[in-house]
């Protein structure tokens, strides 16, 4: 079902972008096949951030248009995207997807998917707003004055461009995420858009060195230009390779770009998670709690008894001997696979008095707000097909938090920073019959 709306919101996309020149034939195809992936299989929150992506990098390359033509001859391809170009940019998206559906326990598989696109919009912005500048760019490599559209030329106007698109990609991504938990607090909030923000940057930094040193450039002998045009230039003069590897075009190049500005992100989050109170592994502590059920074990169905087409019981949650100094736990039940991300059916809290060995039915909770429009427990509850995932976690408290009847799952995050001694984890399936 979910596939299906993907496919559907991804076709009516792709036949827009088509019809208004955004797209040629290859590249709407190319769209609808990956629309349908990540709309599909992430659902809304992960297709909201490559809309932004996709619109906005739409939009700057139909800006100015008729000021951006005496640049053509520069460029490869037209501002018409192919099949190639809309992979180079949004592939590892793609892909990143792909990994959450089978791994949707991950904060940096969330981050990564954001980070490509923030990735891909930096460079996409820079080159639509950076051609526009007054002063002539300079060279990444050499710092040379040369015209603007070049390959590996860079200018302040493109890193200001560059920097606002990674911003426009990462401000929502922090508004809908979708790791295992938000960012806590304002400054953890503020690390990762620069984080984010940053990347981007660094990212299409490294497509203007690669295109300085070993991208792909031709010349044109009618022209007596530089070009990344091949075989035939605008001229139609059939070009000669001047420097760089032959098979390195601009569409690895930004793919290639693309990656390194994942691989930039996990460095900066893995040092700031090392030196800073920022969390990014979407885990407070690495003490692991043995926490478990009577009623289905690790990765299996849930019984119909604790859903909406049973009696929507509470499922009973057991857990061993808890971290010395635990004062209050804190239990959330969340499903992972709807269309609109992570959604909390159960949330609760307490102080307890004893470490021992415990069970969720044997303690009076305060609760959270959930799916359920009365507060409290909801059962699993998911649209026919397919089955749905179920996260349950527990928290350990070395104090308790305060919050009210109703509180909700952001709240409780900021406040239990710095407090949680252990995490105990279990996860059931649910199919509607």
């Amino acid at each position: 079902m979910t596939l299906l709306l993907g496919f559907l919101l991804a076709f009516a996309i792709a036949l827009a972008a088509y019809l208004k020149k955004s797209l040629n034939r290859s590249g709407a195809l190319a769209a609808l096949l990956m629309g349908t992936i990540i709309f599909g299989l992430g659902g809304l929150s992960w297709a909201v951030i490559l809309l932004v992506f996709f619109i906005s990098s739409s939009l700057l390359s139909h800006w100015k248009k008729s000021s951006k033509l005496v640049f053509e001859e520069k460029f490869s391809k037209s501002a018409k995207r192919d099949a190639a170009q809309v992979f180079a940019n949004g592939g590892l998206a793609m892909l990143l997807v792909i990994v959450n559906y089978f791994q949707p326990d991950n904060n940096w598989v969330w981050l990564a998917f954001v980070v490509s696109l923030a990735a891909a919009n930096a460079d996409t912005w820079a080159t639509e707003l950076g051609v526009l500048a007054k002063k002539n760019p300079r060279m990444i490599t050499t710092g040379i004055s040369v015209e603007p559209g070049t390959s590996g030329a860079i200018s302040i106007h493109g890193l200001l461009a560059s920097c606002a698109g990674a911003a426009c990609i990462a401000l929502p991504a922090l508004l809908l995420w979708q790791g295992t938990l938000p960012p806590a607090g304002i400054l953890s909030n503020i690390l990762v858009f620069l984080i984010i923000t940053l990347s981007g940057l660094l990212a299409s930094l490294t497509d203007s060195l690669l295109g300085a040193t070993v991208q792909a450039i031709y010349y044109c002998p009618q022209c007596q230009k530089e070009t990344e045009r091949h075989p035939l230039h605008t001229c139609h003069t059939a070009t000669q390779p001047l420097r760089g590897w032959h098979w390195l075009d601009n569409d690895w190049v930004n793919f290639s770009a693309t990656a390194a500005g994942v691989g930039f992100a996990m460095l900066l989050g893995l040092l700031l998670s090392q030196s800073t109170f920022l969390n990014l592994d979407g885990r407070f502590s690495n003490q692991i709690i043995p926490f478990s059920s009577p009623a289905f074990s690790h990765g299996n169905f849930i019984p119909q008894t604790y859903t909406c087409q049973g009696e929507d019981q509470i499922v009973e949650l057991h857990w061993s001997k808890l971290p010395e100094n635990t004062q209050a736990v804190l239990i959330v039940m969340q499903d992972t696979d709807t269309p609109m991300g992570r959604i909390n059916h159960w949330l609760v809290t307490t102080p307890i008095a004893s470490t021992d060995a415990g069970s969720s039915l044997s303690i009076p909770w305060v609760s959270g707000k959930t799916i359920n429009p009365d507060g409290g427990y909801m059962g699993p509850c998911p649209p026919p097909d397919p089955a749905h995932r179920y996260y349950f976690r527990l928290y350990a408290l070395s104090k308790p938090i305060n919050v009210n009847q109703g509180f909700n799952f952001q709240e409780a995050v900021a406040k239990m920073e710095g407090l949680v001694l252990g995490e105990g984890k279990l996860m059931g399936k649910y199919k509607k019959q």
